[in-house]
């Protein structure tokens, strides 16, 4: 058969399409889908910096953390932390965490906070859960660092949010990843990010030492 013609493949008896047309499909297809969901639909899920693509990370039930290295900090007893998470230097509501000796952490994000475009979010519920995973080794600007001990976690968040100029009201929904590090004095910095279709995501950071 030549590249510019139809056929039936004798083996399975299946219509067989000419290369041509098949590529031609592929870019229609492409452009179909920049055009509905944006530009970045050609790239989603693509970064592995992103914690969705780091949810191998995140061990299920009945699974335990492997224990830190020697190294690193050592979980004798549980951590809790309270603070404000910021974005762009604004306060945006009330991280709470608590980090317990078996690796697991479990946490709650509350509050409200104005955006700098002078929105309105109140979050109504944002809950997470997940572990350490000392296998990660921090590394910056190319130096790393072994003796940091890395978490993530992952949840669900549900925003009421009010978008000017219009003044409209709306509900938000999607997932909450909130993960980060604790270095050897026990202080954790981290990040909290959500999405609503894992392709466009909002960043928020925080740091605080333990309150026990």
């Amino acid at each position: 058969m030549s590249l510019g013609s139809f056929g039936i493949d004798t083996h399975t008896r299946n219509l067989t399409y000419p290369v041509w047309l098949r590529f031609f499909s592929f870019i229609a297809a492409l452009v179909a889908g920049v055009i509905l969901l944006g530009p970045s639909f050609l790239f989603r899920n693509s970064n592995p910096a992103l914690p969705w693509n780091e949810e191998h990370r995140l061990l299920s039930e009945g699974h335990t953390a492997a224990a830190p290295s020697a190294a690193q900090p050592q979980l004798t007893q549980v951590l809790r932390y309270k603070t404000q998470a910021e974005f762009d230097g604004y306060e945006c509501g009330t991280l709470n965490i608590l980090i317990y000796t078996d690796g697991v952490v479990k946490g709650v994000w509350n509050g409200e906070y104005d955006q700098p475009d002078g929105g309105h979010c109140l979050i109504m519920a944002a809950s997470f859960a997940g572990n350490i995973d000392p296998s990660k080794t921090f590394v910056e600007n190319g130096i790393r660092d072994p003796y940091k001990l890395y978490f993530i976690t992952a949840g669900s968040f549900t925003m009421a949010k009010t978008e000017l100029p219009a003044g409209q009201n709306r509900s938000a929904y999607g997932s909450v990843y909130v993960r980060g590090w604790l270095d050897s004095e026990y202080k954790a910095t981290g990040e909290i990010i959500v999405t609503e279709d894992k392709r466009s995501f909002d960043t928020f950071r925080w740091s605080d030492t333990p309150s026990n």
